[in-house]
């Protein structure tokens, strides 16, 4: 009789759902809220910028405004595919589960450690478009070189916000990574224990 207990005791153990995570269910939520956020951010970017360097290519004809209004464009749809990517089936979990909930976290996480180099590449091809674009389109008795151009007074401000933008890229790409393995030593954890 007592084996029998015991093996009932294990069953039950065996088919048991994960213990719950602490508000996992409620981050998964709120992540989803921000995801959506974005996404109007990005429609409103594409609408204001966009829209703009079209309106100001059609108030001021001329190669340079064409060369800006293309390159915005290019970038934009750049941007609008690699956000459609990284959000790709990561919008809910499969099922109400807490395992669903932890490995959309993980995937998540991944996603927005992926999303910083796309976004540091993406920031240095738009700086290096957006130079160029300056240095060519100035008039040509203020051009005095490409380092005198890169260094002075109304350029050399992006510098100190590149560093800027680039150390906290870089502390959020720890703080992403910290996250990321103590979500997989998490998942790794259920999957050797008794739910696995």
């Amino acid at each position: 009789m007592e084996a029998d207990r015991e093996l009932d005791a294990w069953r039950r153990e065996w088919q048991a759902e994960p213990p719950a995570l602490p508000d996992l269910k409620a981050r998964v939520e709120r992540e989803t809220r921000t995801m959506h956020r974005f996404v109007v951010a990005e429609v409103l970017v594409t609408v204001v910028i966009g829209g703009g360097s079209l309106v100001l290519a059609l108030l001021s004809p001329g190669i340079d405004m064409v060369v800006l209004t293309i390159g915005v464009w290019v970038f934009i749809a750049i941007a609008w595919t690699i956000s459609f990517l990284l959000r790709r089936g990561a919008w809910a979990p499969v099922t109400a589960t807490t395992m669903a909930f932890l490995d959309l976290s993980i995937l998540r996480c991944r996603r927005r450690r992926e999303a910083l180099l796309a976004q540091a590449v993406l920031y240095a091809l738009i700086l290096g478009f957006d130079l160029a674009w300056i240095y060519v389109a100035s008039e040509p008795g203020t051009r005095h070189g490409v380092v005198p151009f890169l260094t002075s007074p109304r350029i050399a401000w992006i510098w100190p916000v590149t560093a800027v933008l680039g150390v906290a890229a870089v502390r959020y790409r720890r703080k992403l990574t910290r996250e990321l393995a103590a979500l997989t030593s998490l998942r790794q954890q259920i999957d050797g224990g008794r739910w696995s």
